[in-house]
This record gives C-alpha cells, structure tokens and sequence, in this order.
C-alpha cells in the first residue's frame, strides 16, 4: 500500500508538466525514467550477484506445489515451523518472510520463538508440525511429499528422536573445533552450534558467522570488498530446543575455507535486546 503514494505524486507532476510546457517534457522525462531504471537494474545485479548454485527449477517447482497443499490443510489452524538436520534448509527458504506466504491462512510459529519450555509442551498447543525431515510415523500426512513434510502434532515425538539421534552423531565424532557459550562443531560441510544444558535465553539470538575463503574469487563481488562471507540468521530458523539442549546446523559454502569466525550477535525483540553478551570464537579449518 505504500507504492500509492509515490504513484499519485509522479502522476500529479506530470499532469503540471504536461498542462504546463506540453508533451515534450513528459516523453523526455518518460525516457530518462527508463534509462535510469535500466543502469539501476544492471548496477545492482552486478554488485549483488549471489555466489550460490543455479536455481533448480523443477525442484523450486516441487517444493512450492508441496507447500501449497500444505497450505490447504492447515488453513485456519495453527502451525509449528521447525528446523531441519539438513544443513540446506535454511537456504531453500527465508524462514522469516516467506512463510507468512507459503502458510497464508494459518497461524504459524518457529520454535524456540515462543513461551514454550520445551518442544513436546509447544506442540501440544499447535495442530501440525512442518519441517524438511522425514520420518516414518503414523502422524506423517503427506507421505507422497520429498522435500516438505506435513505432521500431527503428535509427531513431535518422533521428530525429537532423529534430532537426538544427530545430537548425538554430532557430539561423538570427535572435539569441537572451539567452545564458548556455544560449542561449535565442523560437520559434513555444515557449522554446528550446540549447547547442553540450554534454555530458550541461550536460544534468543542471531548466529553470526564470517567465512574467509581461501581464494577471494569464490566471493561475490559484494563480499569481496570485505573480504568474507556473512551468514546470518536467527536460531530459531535454523534451531532446535529439546531435552534441554540446543542445535543449530548452518550450512557453509562448498570452496575451501581459510578462516570462519562465528558467534551470538544479540538480537531486538519486543523494543528489548535478546540473548546473551555477544561472543566470537575463530576456526582455522586449514582447508
């Protein structure tokens, strides 16, 4: 609704310009517009141009006709959006916009971002639980779905066994590659950030992680002035809060990596800051 206002404005200028000095102006104004938003649109894909993989059309395809599904059989009730094992989760999907779209019609939350004090007492407030992973239960309802999955909430349960189950794999393949009030964990490709004990405070935050790649060229050219890749995003789109401990799996770029530094940035929440003190911690990956 905000385009309205510029819209009536340019519309009312050059009805004066045209009134005023005639058809000229306005066919001269009309071309330098069109000029200008041409040298626009090349300016910002050349300096925003992103480094991931080709899009995968019909995979895109797939992934929207599952959720539109999805979306017919939830409308109207409520829905817990949760994270996947699968470090690629949270590139296919902004989890803070686009699912006010995919779940049009339906209340949705994304756990931890709730009052809840764990998982299986979140989804005894919820109808359906949606997630990437697949797991064989009798609350699974779109079994002829491969990327995107719809559960009862009775599912809870069985989704907390396979995340205690990666804990687990996670945890006892050796050492962290550093700790702090996280323990990070270098993973099949993937930043694994875990805690135990936590709680949803720990839970509250942004992850931030800075990758330095070997050769600067694998950066797009927007990263490139800084030297390093950010990733971003809020734990809770890319966490899981169960049995009183946290993991987050974050997917990392697939070119050699130097250097990552990652940590908690805290983050604004209700006009208050979330989340611990702010944190850092450097991993030489020596890849």
């Amino acid at each position: 609704f905000y385009v309205g206002a510029p819209l009536a404005f340019y519309s009312l200028l050059l009805l004066y310009v045209h009134g005023r000095w005639g058809r000229g102006p306005v066919l001269g104004l009309a071309v330098a517009a069109l000029l200008a938003f041409v040298v626009s649109t090349f300016h910002m894909n050349h300096r925003l141009r992103l480094d991931a993989p080709a899009v995968d059309l019909q995979q895109v395809a797939l992934d929207l006709a599952e959720l539109g599904s999805i979306r017919e059989t939830t409308r109207g009730k409520v829905v817990m959006v949760l994270a996947s094992v699968k470090p690629e989760w949270w590139q296919f999907v902004h989890p803070l916009y686009a699912w006010g779209y995919y779940l049009n019609g339906s209340a949705w939350v994304a756990f931890p971002d709730t009052d809840f004090p764990d998982m299986e007492a979140a989804a005894r407030s919820v109808d359906f639980l949606v997630t990437r992973d697949r797991v064989e239960s009798d609350a699974l309802l779109t079994p002829g779905n491969e990327q995107v999955f719809l559960y009862d909430s009775a599912g809870m349960d069985d989704l907390v066994e396979l995340y205690r189950a990666t804990y687990q794999r996670v945890v006892s393949a050796g050492e962290p590659a550093a700790r702090s009030h996280f323990d990070v964990y270098l993973r099949d490709g993937a930043l694994v950030h875990v805690r135990d004990p936590c709680v949803r405070e720990d839970a509250g935050y942004w992850i931030v992680a800075k990758v330095t790649p070997e050769d600067p060229k694998d950066l797009s050219r927007r990263d490139r002035q800084h030297g390093f890749r950010r990733l971003r995003p809020l734990f809770q789109h890319m966490g899981v809060l169960f049995d009183g401990k946290c993991m987050a799996i974050l997917p990392l770029p697939d070119y050699p990596i130097s250097v990552i530094r990652t940590g908690q940035g805290p983050r604004r929440h209700g006009g208050r800051w979330e989340g611990h003190d702010r944190w850092e911690v450097e991993i030489r990956t020596g890849r």
